[in-house]
């Protein structure tokens, strides 16, 4: 059965993919009129936040039956980016000082963009019933815009919605979490991302079923790297780069530690980028230490990984990785990129390439 067959009354007019229990929260909250004043969208990254997130606005500014209808006026303009009322904010989003030069590069969202979104806000809306402003992700403002935003969660104003998605909601102030209602994304199953690519995509099976498995239940990722070769290119050196540096020297490590965090400030993305495919690679091995290599992610490499596996304990792994989530979350508090890499890498088993049958080490 199909996602479209699967869904039934007020959302059977959206197209996000497998987010049963969201859709139909947001859904009944349109046909109900009972719409909170701010929501927070929680869940994995790629999983349909975003793309729930404009269909949420068409629906609340819809003209058509069946919001949201996807042919009015109205739902085009969303749809098209070109809507007045909906607006997405995030980093390098433009704010009201002239002095100002906002650019993708910079780190967080800031405080004049909070400020910008605080005078949208009680305004009313210009073409259509509901403003709706999206911040993503969320995570990303700092102190001083989340304590901004904090004020006009306070006093919400009429005829507009405001919708925090994120994929660190740990990160968020509770504050901020406990004004908002809560709209929960899960990761799809590998057969559900597979059919996804091959109805809606008429991605031939083969492919479709190596995107699903690489995709780790993000359906997003998997349709950005089908039009992407960059990102999968940046995957395989990244995972590369992951074997390598197993069997490196605690010298080999130190250096690339401090090449990688030192480019973290001008592009942080790309670092955690390669941190995901460092977590996929130790994963991989611990299904394998763990005798479920058929629950591997990369398939393609299971003789390579194989003779690394033999040399590890389940414990070591699970201390690799959990070193791994522990940098993330210290670049995540601002914490030194170049040492908190480092310590990570004092963490991680010390391998040796090409080596089968090895007793493992803790």
């Amino acid at each position: 059965m199909t996602d479209a067959s699967a869904a039934t009354g007020h959302e059977a007019s959206w197209t996000v993919v497998g987010q049963h229990a969201a859709v139909s929260a947001l859904a009944s909250a349109v046909a109900s009129g009972r719409v909170a004043h701010a929501y927070l969208f929680a869940g994995p990254k790629h999983t349909g936040k975003t793309l729930a997130a404009l269909q949420f606005a068409q629906a609340l500014n819809c003209t058509g039956d069946g919001p949201p209808c996807q042919r009015c006026r109205q739902c085009e303009r969303v749809a098209a980016g070109g809507h007045a009322d909906v607006e997405v904010i995030t980093v390098g989003s433009p704010c009201d000082e002239s002095e100002h030069r906002h650019s993708a590069d910079e780190r967080d969202i800031r405080i004049c963009q909070i400020r910008r979104l605080d005078r949208l806000v009680t305004r009313a809306p210009f073409e259509g019933r509901c403003r709706v402003l999206i911040i993503e992700p969320a995570d990303l403002m700092n102190d001083a815009a989340a304590n901004a935003l904090l004020k006009t969660l306070e006093e919400p104003p009429p005829r507009s919605v405001l919708i925090l998605s994120t994929d660190r909601e740990e990160l968020l102030l509770d504050t901020l979490r406990s004004r908002t209602r809560r709209i929960t994304f899960t990761g799809l199953p590998q057969a559900a991302i597979e059919r996804a690519l091959r109805d809606r995509w008429d991605v031939e099976p083969g492919r479709a079923a190596e995107l699903a498995r690489l995709s780790m239940g993000r359906l997003g990722w998997a349709v950005v790297a089908l039009h992407d070769a960059r990102m999968m290119e940046e995957r395989e050196e990244a995972l590369a780069r992951a074997e390598e540096l197993a069997a490196s020297s605690l010298a080999g490590r130190f250096a690339f530690a401090s090449s990688l965090g030192g480019g973290f400030t001008k592009d942080r993305r790309h670092v955690h980028r390669v941190l995901d495919a460092w977590q996929a690679f130790w994963r991989d091995l611990l299904l394998i230490a763990s005798g479920r290599e058929d629950q591997a992610v990369h398939r393609d490499r299971l003789d390579r990984l194989r003779p690394l596996a033999s040399q590890c304990t389940v414990r070591g792994i699970v201390g690799a990785l959990r070193s791994i989530a522990d940098a993330r979350q210290q670049l995540d508090e601002n914490a030194s990129p170049v040492l908190a890499l480092e310590v990570m890498m004092l963490a991680l088993p010390e391998l040796r390439p090409n080596a089968v049958g090895d007793r493992p080490r803790p």
